[in-house]
């Protein structure tokens, strides 16, 4: 059966069919226009696969909601038909949703391939799988990743929408960019929720209100705030033997905040992790501002521990200033090489007059007899005297001059002479007495 995007709005919905799916998914086609090529992950609404839209050969990744609850199903076919709002929403940080449909009754989004790899993939963990305290470096790229999800999820929240499921694994990485997905399914978490019908790990992240099925964007601040706290610490900060043991520490419990936490980091936490939403920060503007100094400290700490980079032309080791923090769209410089500061626009224009009034021999004294000529240019043998060609251009000069002279005299004296014999043919002889 080949999936259609318009099949999901229907009124009927047909009981989801994952015998088939799971014998027909690998088929071109299966989902129309679309070829399924590898299994990313799954979560607690279903099984993320990447696709591959067959016209143009671009990959797209495609959720299939696999929800067993019969009452949670028809609450998510109602919310699909809403999923056009989250469509319109075009945002750097945020996984684009692009399509919705429904094949044998399995209900299915296609969003944008953001990349496999999350932000769960790049937190440290230690020989035993557990997390660990990030050192300085990784500290800087995780609050880095931290801070472009907080402006995808500032970008829901000024169009009236909430997440309701923040955690590392809806954080998606590719180079140095994150992007917040899964944000399309966010009011059917509640209904989830409410039947403690969850996937692994997401009550670790969830706010204490929603067991109540009460529910707005500080809620989406309290998940910001555990994340941000296992990031800092390498662990979440409720723990417990089952689903209800954390979600009861999440009602009760007080975090505890490790000594290492700078202070306006432990202010953060603080106020993030607040059991009363009122306390908590009001927008997710707020909590950036407020983590601004955590920010700036945790790039200059990165910058210090960055090793230092040494020219390897230079005759001893010439040392030069770490690294500063880059910004998440600047490439990383190529290993082994020293950069030299770029001179201002006068200085670059002097240097290019100069070059081009010297002369020939001038700039060719300058450059190493035994290097290469530059491209477009023959190489010249070294002059070790005068050349040749300059003896020849001498001893004809001197021989025009030579002969100049004598021509010159001539037609000066010629014209003189003339002039004498006519004046003696034009003289009258003197008379006899």
């Amino acid at each position: 059966m080949t999936g259609t995007p318009d099949s999901a709005a229907g009124a009927a919905q047909p009981t989801p069919d994952w015998e088939a799916f799971y014998r027909d998914y690998r088929k071109p086609g299966y989902v129309e226009g679309f070829e399924i090529t590898t299994k990313l992950g799954g979560g607690m609404f279903g099984l993320v696969f990447r696709a591959r839209r067959m016209s143009i050969g671009k990959d797209y990744a495609i959720k299939f909601l696999k929800v067993d609850d019969a009452e949670v199903r028809r609450a998510i076919v109602s919310e699909l038909s809403q999923v056009n709002w989250f469509a319109q929403i075009d945002h750097p940080n945020l996984v684009a949703i692009e399509d919705r449909g429904e094949v044998d009754g399995i209900p299915y989004l296609v969003m944008a391939y953001a990349g496999s790899e999350t932000l769960r993939d790049r937190m440290p963990v230690g020989a035993d799988g557990q997390g660990v305290r990030p050192d300085a470096a990784q500290k800087a790229e995780l609050m880095s990743s931290f801070v472009q999800c907080c402006r995808g999820l500032s970008a829901l929240h000024e169009r009236g929408l909430v997440h309701f499921d923040l955690k590392p694994a809806n954080v998606f990485l590719k180079g140095s960019v994150a992007r917040l997905g899964d944000y399309g399914l966010s009011k059917l978490v509640t209904h989830s929720r409410g039947s403690l019908s969850m996937g692994r790990g997401t009550p670790y992240y969830m706010a204490p209100e929603l067991l109540q099925r009460r529910g707005d964007h500080r809620s989406d601040i309290y998940s910001l705030g555990v994340v941000l706290y296992e990031l800092l610490c390498g662990v979440v900060p409720f723990r417990g033997d089952s689903e209800w043991a954390v979600l009861r520490a999440h009602e009760h419990e007080q975090p505890v905040l490790p000594v290492h936490l700078l202070p306006v980091e432990r202010a953060v936490l603080q106020r993030c992790l607040q059991k009363d939403p009122g306390q908590r920060f009001q927008s997710v503007q707020d909590l950036i501002v407020a983590l601004g100094a955590s920010l700036a400290g945790g790039l200059a700490s990165s910058a210090a521990a960055s090793p230092a980079r040494t020219s390897p032309a230079a005759s001893g080791p010439t040392v030069v200033a770490a690294a500063a923090p880059r910004l998440p769209h600047e490439p990383p410089p190529l290993p082994g090489c020293v950069v030299p500061p770029l001179p201002d626009a006068r200085s670059r224009a002097k240097a290019t007059v100069a070059a081009v009034q010297r002369p020939d021999a001038e700039r060719d004294g300058e450059r190493d007899p035994g290097a290469a000529p530059p491209p477009g240019r023959r190489s010249r043998s070294p002059r070790s005297g005068p050349s040749p060609h300059r003896w020849l251009w001498t001893t004809i000069g001197l021989a025009v001059v030579f002969l100049a002279v004598p021509v010159i005299g001539m037609l000066t004296l010629v014209p003189q002479a003339m002039e004498r014999a006519i004046v003696v043919e034009t003289t009258p002889a003197p008379r006899a007495r």
